[in-house]
């Protein structure tokens, strides 16, 4: 079986501070950013756009700040 050239090879990992208290705050928002986010994309696609899309997207913009300044970031060289 042939080794397989998988997308691992060429991920980037880049880490936006070296405090790792802050890294942890960071990267725990992040999950909780992703799941007021994917929240907000379910409610537009089925056009329910009520006070519960609303809090879902105010949330991802409170929760994804420090995720932008303190997580971890992956990037995938194509």
């Amino acid at each position: 079986m042939a080794k397989s050239d998988g997308y691992r090879n060429r991920l980037t990992q880049t880490e936006r501070t070296n405090i790792l208290p802050l890294r942890w705050i960071g990267n725990l928002s992040g999950e909780f950013a992703a799941d007021h986010l994917l929240k907000a994309v379910y409610m537009d696609e089925d056009g329910d756009f009520n006070w519960r899309y609303k809090y879902h997207a105010k949330m991802w913009k409170i929760f994804n700040k420090p995720y932008e300044r303190w997580g971890t970031y992956y990037e995938l060289d194509i």
